[in-house]
């Protein structure tokens, strides 16, 4: 747990924030409408809270959470691993996957009171959503803006954009209890996209043995990778799969 006492201030000037008149909050359009960013330049994060009892602390994770896209952008560190044995008379009988990601927080405090903060909404599903600024940060104009399909869902669903300098991935998740869950759980699966798509290292091993002419096969995979510029670029929520998609770019 990191210790925000050195917060204090920018979190006592986000609470008369959030309960100013001018505070600019979004009208009810789902959760993710609070969480769209895309009219802002490069250096403006948003964080989500889930929802707590008290607004104070729900406040205090959603900063957190902002900084932490900032962390994230500038290394994300990605490790899977996957083992698979299967049988000639049974097919695939078993797996393991092991996926974790690392990041560096070690000056996140600091991070946290560099931000200016943009904007507070308070959601029943997901609690507090902060719109901060980073002005350490050059302002640049967002890489992606996605496009929509007759049915008015995101086209990077099925084709992964294309542009010089940088990767796309995505991932989905099931709808988790918490919302800030399930967006982490896709973003997640959103980065491990990028790592299997652009591997800088692949490790495998395979052994075959029979044994009264039966043949079993284990394979033991294992990718690493370090993603420069991680950015969660789009969100969708496919209400009819009750599933949740994030769309992640990284530099090349």
């Amino acid at each position: 747990m990191i210790a925000l006492t050195r917060t204090a201030a920018l979190l006592l000037t986000v609470m008369l924030l959030a309960g100013c008149a001018t505070t600019a909050v979004q009208p009810p359009a789902g959760a993710l409408a609070n969480l769209d960013i895309s009219g802002y330049p490069s250096n403006v994060y948003v964080g989500v809270s889930g929802p707590y009892s008290n607004k104070e602390r729900m406040v205090e994770a959603a900063i957190m959470a902002a900084a932490k896209s900032i962390h994230l952008k500038a290394a994300l560190a990605m490790d899977s691993r996957l083992v698979t044995a299967s049988h000639s008379h049974a097919g695939l009988q078993s797996f393991a996957t092991e996926e974790k990601a690392y990041w560096d927080d070690t000056d996140l405090a600091q991070t946290i009171e560099q931000l200016k903060i943009i904007s507070i909404a308070f959601d029943g599903e997901a609690g507090a959503v902060v719109v901060a600024e980073y002005p350490s940060e050059t302002p640049r104009r967002r890489v992606y803006q996605s496009e929509y399909d007759s049915e008015g869902k995101p086209t990077w669903l099925t084709v992964l954009p294309h542009l010089d300098g940088y990767r796309f991935g995505v991932g989905t998740t099931g709808r988790y209890s918490l919302l800030n869950r399930s967006l982490e759980a896709a973003d997640f699966a959103a980065a491990q996209n990028l790592l299997d798509l652009h591997s800088e290292h692949v490790f495998s091993i395979e052994k075959v043995s029979t044994y009264n002419d039966l043949m079993e096969r284990v394979l033991y995979q294992a990718q690493r990778g370090l993603l420069r510029g991680f950015t969660i670029v789009d969100r969708y929520y496919d209400a009819e799969t009750k599933s949740y998609w994030s769309l992640a770019s990284c530099l090349e």
